[in-house]
């Protein structure tokens, strides 16, 4: 009689904690785009690409990334920052006189 309460409750915590890890591994819908991903993630894939451009002097596209980083995700005071600092540098691009090619 003992066993088989035993492996009673060995079953039941045993499906127990199966429910909850595919209770916890479940993933939240409603904060999902239709893609499937947060837009908080593609807000700084965004982010990071504008970045990539701005190191590489492409500004437009660092415009590009950051204004689409924005839109994704308008809370983030940073992205702001950084296309302040995208027209900064690109005015003092501009400002500076071409480089002589020396044959």
């Amino acid at each position: 009689m003992f066993s088989v309460i035993l492996v009673a409750v060995i079953i039941v915590v045993a499906g127990g904690i199966v429910w909850m890890r595919r209770r916890r591994g479940s993933v939240r819908t409603d904060q999902l785009p239709p893609e499937g991903i947060p837009r908080e993630t593609l807000a700084l894939d965004a982010f990071t690409h504008g970045n990539s451009c701005l190191a590489e002097g492409k500004f437009e596209d660092a415009i590009a990334a950051f204004q689409q980083a924005r839109e994704l995700d308008p809370k983030r005071p940073h992205i702001a920052d950084r296309l302040a600092e995208v027209e900064r540098r690109q005015h003092a691009a501009s400002a500076m006189p071409p480089a002589s090619l020396s044959s």
